[in-house]
């Protein structure tokens, strides 16, 4: 047997107990809905950090320039990096590109999901506060409620991304990222609401967008820059393994976090004085992106 059917082997069945979690059912209302938004932007904002310390390893983002050694992975991670942060929906026009982040918090505006959870944790950390310390008053200020679930997600994966090896982190992003988003998207948009509702556009715009990428193009891509990245070493596919299972069960945890507390407080539904408190916390050039968003095609 082959290192990555190993590999695969070894995380099945935690793959299959994510991919049949409760949660996906659950979401089946629009204050369901805007439970599912606001705590899952926790995992959109940090999936960037996985993204940049691979192209931080895997390219040259330095000066002086160096060609990068591995150039399979380096396109790879562009590839990826480019859709992740600057997504034009396939228009070739820059005025339509935007961050998966952005587009989310667009989506959670639009539902009447008030971000100021996720944008004030951003805002310290963009002040240069540490992780640790950052998250740490974050959840003293609003851990009542936010399940724990979402902090322990977001630490795990903040230090992955700084302490892990470069096919830990690859093996974390692919398998707990890549690889099963297509899957636990589409049985969310199955849901009869998610077409029944026009202020849920932009968040069926996010998840298929998704499916889409994640499924055709860098959940392929991903793989074939961890089989790069470790090659014929034992020792790293273990590691990646191991790396890989921890991904995979941490979302698992984080999933059950959002459904204890979904199923257990109402959801207060956003004012229009608050949104427009909210528009102001966007920045500008954010702004200027959320007005342009194409409507995907049906």
């Amino acid at each position: 047997m082959s290192n990555q059917s190993t590999l695969q082997a070894a995380i099945k069945p935690l793959q299959d107990e994510l991919l049949n979690h409760e949660i996906y059912g659950s979401i089946n209302s629009v204050e369901a809905v805007q439970h599912f938004m606001r705590f899952h932007v926790f995992s959109v904002w940090d999936f960037m950090s996985l993204v940049k310390r691979l192209q931080r390893d895997l390219t040259c983002t330095a000066t002086p320039w160096t060609p990068p050694t591995n150039r399979p992975a380096a396109y790879i991670i562009n590839q990826i990096v480019l859709g992740e942060e600057s997504d034009d929906f396939d228009t070739g026009k820059v005025t339509n590109a935007i961050s998966h982040y952005e587009l989310y918090l667009k989506a959670m505006i639009e539902v009447g999901t008030d971000p100021i959870e996720v944008t004030k944790l951003v805002s310290m950390i963009q002040r240069g506060q540490d992780y640790p310390e950052a998250l740490d008053a974050h959840q003293r200020v609003f851990g009542e409620s936010i399940a724990d679930a979402v902090y322990d997600f977001v630490n795990d994966t903040l230090s992955t991304a700084e302490k892990g090896a470069t096919h830990e982190v690859m093996a974390a992003f692919l398998f707990g990222r890549e690889d099963p988003i297509p899957k636990m998207f589409q049985s969310i948009i199955d849901n009869k609401i998610l077409s029944a509702d026009k202020s849920l556009d932009s968040f069926r715009l996010y998840l298929q967008r998704h499916i889409d990428v994640d499924g055709d193009d860098h959940g392929p891509l991903a793989f074939a820059a961890l089989s790069e990245i470790c090659g014929e070493d034992e020792i790293k596919w273990e590691e990646a393994t191991a790396a890989a299972k921890n991904a995979i069960q941490m979302r698992i945890h984080f999933w059950s976090g959002i459904l204890k507390i979904a199923t257990s407080k109402p959801y207060s539904k956003v004012t229009t004085k608050v949104e427009e408190r909210i528009n102001k916390r966007v920045t500008k050039t954010a702004n200027q992106h959320l007005k342009k968003i194409p409507v995907l095609a049906e």
